[in-house]
């Protein structure tokens, strides 16, 4: 395993039973790699004064197992879209080295919605997206924005629709620029996918301007101090609303060996999306299987997986 630069206690790679649950070894140095690239996130954001909060699976880790959920393989974060937008400015020049700043401008194609901070000298490639084209797959950590919530049941779903609609236009342009090879074109529907992906790479065409239609979609009310807050760009889905209000404030908890902001109202969100939240019930990945190494770089895979196609 790399040396990083964070220095972890004596025994945080061994092999343990938590909650019933064999955490391994290998397990254990996939975290260690995503706690240094939580260190140093959060190092740039105290230096420019940026304030985010644990989210989802690493907010519930915080509160209920003082670290990692057990079975869980990564660490959310979420932070208004102003501070995400100012994050994203200073990105470039603060992550540096193995430390990869990777959004839809940084890594055209690989098409989040939200930013991710990964290590290019590791490996965490999901497996619905093996074999696609060679955006960074290295280890990381999910940095998301919020957005203000409408109240107007019209005017979201009339949002809704429109963010949905720049979102398919996205995907649509990264299958036909990105991914063509991928798929068996048969005469006579996809005869033409291959002519269109070299039309536009010729014109220099890529996802960023529909993108950037998107983002600012859900970006659209911001301006209003909503009661509710969500991930838009990751889903526009009502289990993901929150109250502002439980933001207002930080508390700092443990996390392995690390502090996690968490915000104050982490006892409302936490109830509202998990109910009896301190009653472990396991659960899976939200990212389904995914191919972790430590060790090798996702080029040494990407380079495999071009080879056998």
């Amino acid at each position: 395993m790399q040396k990083l630069k964070i220095d972890l206690p004596d025994g945080f790679l061994d092999e343990e039973i938590r909650e019933g649950y064999l955490v391994t070894s290998d397990m254990k140095k996939v975290w260690a790699v995503e706690l240094d690239l939580f260190a140093e996130f959060d190092r740039v954001c105290r230096k420019y004064d940026i304030t985010y909060y644990a989210d989802a699976g690493t907010m519930l880790g915080a509160v209920r197992h003082k670290g990692f959920i057990p079975w869980d393989d990564d660490i959310d974060v979420k932070l208004s879209r102003e501070n995400y937008e100012k994050l994203c400015q200073i990105a470039p020049k603060e992550f540096t080295g193995n430390y990869f700043w990777q959004t839809e401008y940084t890594d055209p194609g690989s098409l989040r919605g939200h930013a991710q901070l990964r290590n290019s000298s590791t490996t965490a490639i999901l497996e619905f997206e093996k074999g696609l084209q060679k955006f960074n797959q290295g280890i990381f950590i999910d940095i998301f924005p919020f957005d203000s919530v409408i109240d107007d049941k019209k005017l979201f779903e009339e949002q809704k629709e429109r963010a949905e609609s720049y979102r398919r236009h996205c995907l649509y342009l990264r299958d036909v620029i990105y991914n063509y090879k991928k798929k068996q074109y048969k005469f006579p529907k996809n005869i033409l996918a291959p002519l269109r992906s070299t039309y536009y790479r010729w014109k220099n065409k890529n996802c960023e301007k529909p993108y950037r239609l998107f983002e600012r979609e859900c970006a659209r009310y911001n301006s209003i101090q909503t009661p509710q807050i969500s991930l838009l760009s990751f889903q526009f889905d009502p289990i993901h609303f929150q109250s502002r209000a439980d933001y207002d404030d930080i508390v700092y908890m443990p996390f392995e060996f690390m502090q996690m902001p968490v915000p104050k109202g982490y006892n409302h969100i936490l109830t509202d999306r998990y109910g009896d939240y301190m009653k472990p019930v396991k659960g899976g990945s939200m990212h389904g299987k995914i191919i972790f190494d430590v060790d090798r770089p996702y080029t040494d895979y990407l380079e495999k997986f071009n080879k056998s196609r």
